[in-house]
């Protein structure tokens, strides 16, 4: 095989055939997992979540943590999550790659930063927070300003609330269910 054919494992010392994982009691390849339909939301670090007590970065939430609501109440984290996916994964698994929604990409300073969120995040796209209309990350990518973002290892920071709820992460409505 070529060296292209090849990634570097256990600090680039040993070599094994990309996409292939090896046993090690018996030194054969196991076999490359079938490709998943990937359907959970998620956000990447570093995204600002509105609570009771100010932003919060997603990846210092906390269960219990009281979160406020687009309506002015208050839903609280049930259980949280973080996802992380290696390259080998991604590759196989495109529509897992994240969506990057630039700042000011709906209008009106939304989101206020870039926001990096899972594909299957659902985002309100109405220039109001008030009208939902709600649409998966991925099917935005026709828009200006929000495409689909290559990388090699992703973490997805998951979260859900008892009710669905409707909060601001950097300043833009996700919904986010039980």
């Amino acid at each position: 095989m070529e060296q292209n054919d090849f990634s570097r494992t256990d600090a680039g010392t040993n070599l094994k055939p990309a996409g292939a994982a090896i046993r090690p009691e018996s030194g054969r390849r196991a076999p490359r997992l079938p490709p998943v339909r990937w359907t959970l939301p998620g956000f990447c670090g570093g995204a600002r979540i509105t609570t009771s007590f100010g932003d919060l970065p997603i990846q210092a939430l906390r269960r219990r943590d009281p979160l406020r609501t687009v309506h002015g109440t208050l839903a609280t984290v049930e259980w949280i999550d973080c996802i992380q996916l290696d390259e080998e994964f991604l590759q196989s698994n495109p529509d897992a790659l994240p969506v990057r929604i630039s700042a000011g990409a709906f209008g009106g300073g939304k989101p206020e930063r870039d926001l990096v969120v899972s594909p299957h995040q659902l985002v309100n796209v109405s220039p109001s927070q008030y009208r939902q209309d709600f649409r998966l990350a991925r099917d935005l990518t026709d828009r200006p300003g929000i495409l689909r973002q290559p990388d090699l290892l992703i973490r997805y920071h998951v979260f859900h609330c008892a009710t669905p709820a409707t909060v601001i992460v950097e300043g833009l409505c996700v919904s986010v269910s039980p």
